[in-house]
């Protein structure tokens, strides 16, 4: 297809066959040859070196750094009310696109809004009684109508339990200074007032939590973890909570640490849940509190703020790559995940350099520790909703509801190059270019293959080769791609493999 064209399939076709050994499977979605999780080619291992001067990718899987948890997607309001919206083929298909191991993405973990975000259909919590610091009102009611039965669909379509990961976007208006949600009319009393938990009310939020997990653990679907605050920096139209730094750091350490640990819930805390430019400022705020810490699995984050993307970005950069790795080792025993991206501003349909956004953040957050990558909404309308602010926004597949049809955008089929070839508690490999122009990471598999992902984001065919223990490959990166290479090496040179972080 043509730049811009809308791609609509129905799936993303059955799982590549693993290689032999001294094989290596070229799998490619490229914008200009109309290749979508295509497999191109299976190349030979050969003894040899690269020439002088030949673009080289080196792989030495004797070196190996973190496991992979896996990818996932979120499961908001919005995208099971348009899930919902479909005909059942077309539940099925979209499902099965996302979770199926076998003919889909293969994701496994799913993100949820606790209480509303914008991508719920109007403002509400599980507990909107005033005052009830007992929580006696709290209810998950609202869940059981539309977001649950995705859950579980997604599960069954997985094989298996989904990794699930709830946020709060924000507590009930009650529970707030501002008695507010979102921002307050302007005819309120509290206009003036910030966004911010009432310290009254910290114990109760706290419990919140509990109750949540429980209620969910009670719904046959556990957690396993929680953010503490969905963008805890963002004074947004939509639901929010703000807390600075050592705010948050006190919540954990002094209420919502504590309560999880005295309700025996196996629960994993995440904190930040905003972009990459504070990242390292909050996990050096929060780490630097040993109690804090104690409680803390590890960091998250969003991508925004990069102005290749976004209008209202810092022009002096604020993408901020590099706070990963700092983070990483400021605590090398801690965790990181990416836990939201999108692409704002409406549905992007068709749109290619999104596909290489996703490659690209996936690629370089990979490279600095992270564990796992976690999309926005599963879902979205042919206009990136429903939002009830009007926070329009992409999503991999899109659904037209009109014409009962499931849209596939480019970024599906980026996420596809990743997700379908590392496989969960794979080990990232040392792994380097000498080249700029090729973008790089790979891991080995716990089924013994190894997954190479090449990005080429320029208008040329690269030629290069790919060097593993003395043996190679020679083949090309065509211009605008996601190649993976999945290889098996002779089978003398599997053994003795080993490394850490």
């Amino acid at each position: 297809p043509a730049a811009g064209e809308v791609v609509v399939v129905v799936v993303a076709g059955a799982a590549v066959a693993p290689p032999a050994a001294g094989e290596v499977v070229v799998v490619r979605t490229a914008k200009w040859t109309g290749e979508r999780l295509s497999v191109a080619e299976t190349l030979k291992l050969e003894e040899g070196q690269p020439h002088k001067g030949e673009i080289t990718v080196i792989l030495d899987p004797s070196v190996q750094h973190q496991a992979l948890l896996g990818f996932g997607t979120a499961l908001t309001e919005a995208s099971a009310r348009v899930c919902g919206a479909l005909g059942s083929a077309g539940r099925e298909r979209l499902v099965d696109a996302y979770f199926c191991k076998r003919t889909g993405l293969g994701f496994n973990i799913g993100r949820l809004h606790m209480n509303a975000c914008d991508f719920s259909d109007g403002n509400w919590s599980c507990c909107e009684q005033e005052g009830d610091m007992e929580l006696s009102s709290f209810s998950i009611a609202r869940y059981e109508e539309t977001i649950l039965p995705l859950v579980r669909r997604a599960a069954q379509a997985s094989g298996a339990p989904l990794t699930l990961l709830a946020s709060p976007w924000s507590p009930p208006k009650w529970m707030k200074e501002n008695e507010a949600m979102c921002h307050p009319d302007a005819g309120s009393p509290h206009k003036d007032k910030p966004g911010k938990l009432k310290k009254s009310c910290r114990a109760a939020w706290a419990k919140h939590y509990v109750r949540f997990a429980e209620a969910l653990r009670d719904a046959g679907l556990p957690l396993w973890g929680f953010t503490v605050q969905n963008e805890p920096d963002n004074p947004a139209a939509w639901e929010h909570c703000l807390y600075s730094p050592t705010e948050e750091r006190d919540f954990i350490r002094d209420h919502l640490g504590p309560a999880i640990e005295a309700s025996g819930l196996d629960l994993k805390l995440v904190g930040w849940d905003h972009n990459r430019d504070d990242l390292f400022l909050r996990a050096h705020t929060i780490y630097s509190d040993p109690e804090a810490a104690r409680y803390v699995w590890g960091m998250g984050w969003h991508w925004y703020g990069d102005p290749r993307y976004e209008f209202w970005a810092d022009r002096a950069g604020q993408v901020c790559f590099d706070n990963v790795r700092a983070v990483h080792e400021l605590r090398p025993d801690k965790h990181l995940l990416v836990t939201e991206t999108c692409q704002e501003f409406g549905p992007h349909l068709g749109d290619w350099s999104t596909a290489e956004r996703y490659a690209e953040g996936i690629i370089r957050d990979f490279n600095n520790f992270a564990e796992a990558w976690i999309d926005w909404n599963m879902v979205l309308d042919q206009e990136g909703g429903p939002n009830h602010k009007g926070n329009k926004c992409a999503a991999p597949i899109i659904a037209d509801t009109d014409r009962d049809q499931v849209i596939f955008q480019p970024s599906y089929y980026a996420f596809g190059q990743f997700s379908r070839h590392l496989q969960p508690d794979a080990r990232r490999i040392l792994c380097a270019a000498n080249r700029d122009c090729l973008e790089t990471t790979a891991f080995a598999n716990p089924d013994g293959t190894i997954a190479l992902v090449v990005l080429n984001q320029t208008r040329f065919t690269r030629g290069f080769c790919i060097v593993v223990e003395g043996r190679l490959a020679r083949t090309v990166a065509l211009p605008h791609s996601i190649t993976t290479y999945v290889l098996r090496r002779p089978a003398a040179a599997t053994a003795g493999a080993a490394g850490g972080q």
